[in-house]
């Protein structure tokens, strides 16, 4: 289930907790048949107009108002750094980040994250990469692919392009990060892996 699937779970879970409505129980459970961030936002948004008819009143209100404080908090609309995630991410396209619910439900393998990773001057840069390892995860890089645990990698978003990698395995509370552009990108490939919570958000559109 996807970052969007499960942050609306829980958005509709809590309005139409107690709902009379049967409509409103089919609200969650067709939701895992909904595809696209964009339908799932849309979906969400039916199952909490059925909650605003059942319940109207001062608590309704508070939560109709909390919506876009909440919603700011969590997303952001940035542009992409650099060119590391080309041509998944091209330099100044505009994303939706995810900035808390990832918190909360758990960065997986394939996610596309914004990092603060180490730069060569000492310093800290912001990039955008893909999560290749989890902590425990062996990573090593055999005729160009990229193995986890021993098993090469699908990875058609490199276009063929080969990677060459030492290999590491992810200490705890580390991710492993790669960039779709492996001719340019610099990722753990030269820095090694990261804390976790160099993570400032998760790319979901």
């Amino acid at each position: 289930m996807s970052a969007p699937h499960r942050l609306a779970r829980r958005v509709l879970s809590v309005a139409l907790a107690g709902s009379r409505s049967p409509w409103g129980a089919a609200v969650v459970a067709e939701l895992n048949h909904v595809t696209g961030t964009w339908a799932v936002l849309r979906w969400t948004a039916g199952g909490l107009r059925v909650a605003w008819r059942e319940r109207r009143g001062v608590r309704l209100t508070v939560a109709a108002a909390l919506v876009p404080a909440v919603a700011l908090a969590t997303f952001t609309v940035r542009p992409i750094p650099s060119g590391a995630m080309a041509p998944t991410l091209g330099i100044g396209d505009h994303t939706l980040v995810d900035r808390l619910t990832f918190r909360l439900t758990g960065i997986d393998r394939g996610d596309v994250v914004v990092l603060r990773a180490p730069s060569d001057s000492d310093g800290w840069f912001t990039t955008v990469d893909r999560v290749i390892g989890l902590a425990g995860d062996t990573i090593s890089c055999t005729g160009g692919r990229v193995h986890r645990n021993g098993t090469p990698l699908d990875e058609p978003y490199t276009h063929g392009t080969t990677t060459d990698c030492s290999p590491v395995t992810v200490p705890a509370g580390m991710l492993y990060v790669l960039g779709d552009n492996r001719e340019v990108a610099r990722d753990s490939r030269h820095y090694g892996p990261q804390p976790a919570t160099n993570v400032g958000g998760r790319v979901i559109l």
